[in-house]
């Protein structure tokens, strides 16, 4: 009986140890930096903006020295945005209609997109510490939102029409002409003879007149490559750049900040936003 269970132990001992070198299931998490590779208008510019990311990974080894990997992580991607010179603001009347205002616009905004990711990728060791790695992702968008301020100071009318508002923005949720609020003080501006109130702050879609569709798309994928430096058996410590492949805005909802059509209606922007991030994580792999 005790022969029995010795053998009995030996086995079991011997598959744990046959799967641990198989397979390997860990954690990642760290922070990320992302902007958009999409063409700036005059007077705008793109810049880079900080998130965070977690998740688990499975890994199959078909050798010791390279491995298949898996992952679903959380992912904050984003990018800031600025925007200094000549355009316009639509304005809501009173009585229900519209004015489009021509003047100086200064703006500022953070984009932060929440996304499930799943990365697939080739791990190959170098050495005992080194390992590089490279494989495609693909992106869901789960949670888009904006934040920022801007300033608006009439061409024609600068001692009638100029005032501040703060962007607050819900990129899934929020409505054409959607107000957040007027606030306690909201700004009073003089237009065509009638006091107007501006709100002191706005939703994503607020200069639209109809919406359609999301500003950003649902899907993203690209490729990704990156490095990582094990400590010890386990516990590593990696960095990765991730090259969007797709456009992460909808052509129909990205409008030109700088000028309108001649009919008054928004020109909107055919060109392709793509994501660029880099990772910065550390890890540990059982």
């Amino acid at each position: 009986m005790i022969r029995k269970l010795i053998y009995i132990g030996i086995v079991v001992f011997a598959a744990i140890q046959v799967s641990a070198q198989e397979y390997n299931i860990g954690v990642r998490a760290g922070q990320n930096y992302s902007t958009t590779r999409g063409p700036a208008e005059q007077g705008e510019e793109l810049g880079f903006s900080g998130g965070f990311h977690f998740g688990i990974n499975f890994s199959y080894n078909f050798t010791d020295d390279f491995a298949l990997r898996t992952e679903l992580l959380y992912m904050q991607n984003g990018y800031s945005q600025k925007y200094v010179g000549d355009s316009y603001y639509m304005i809501r009347l009173n009585d229900g209609g519209i004015t489009f205002e021509n003047g100086n616009l200064d703006m500022t905004l953070e984009n932060s997109n929440a996304y499930l990711q799943i990365p697939i990728s080739g791990h190959l060791r170098l050495t005992r510490k080194w390992e590089l790695f490279g494989g495609v992702y693909v992106g869901m968008l789960i949670g888009p939102t904006g934040r920022g301020r801007l300033s608006f100071e009439s061409t024609d009318n600068p001692d009638d029409i100029f005032f501040n508002q703060s962007l607050d923005f819900a990129y899934y949720g929020d409505e054409a002409g959607e107000i957040i609020t007027f606030g306690n003080t909201p700004a009073v501006v003089l237009v065509e003879g009638q006091d107007v109130v501006i709100p002191k702050v706005v939703g994503a879609y607020y200069q639209y007149l109809q919406k359609d569709g999301n500003l950003f798309n649902f899907l993203d994928a690209g490729v990704s490559a990156g490095i990582a430096y094990y400590f010890n058996r386990g516990f590593y410590l990696s960095v990765k750049g991730d090259f969007g492949l797709l456009d992460m805005t909808n052509n129909r909802m990205d409008r030109s900040l700088i000028t309108l059509n001649p009919d008054n209606t928004l020109l909107l922007r055919e060109d392709k936003d793509a994501h660029l991030g880099i990772q910065a994580s550390f890890g540990f792999k059982f």
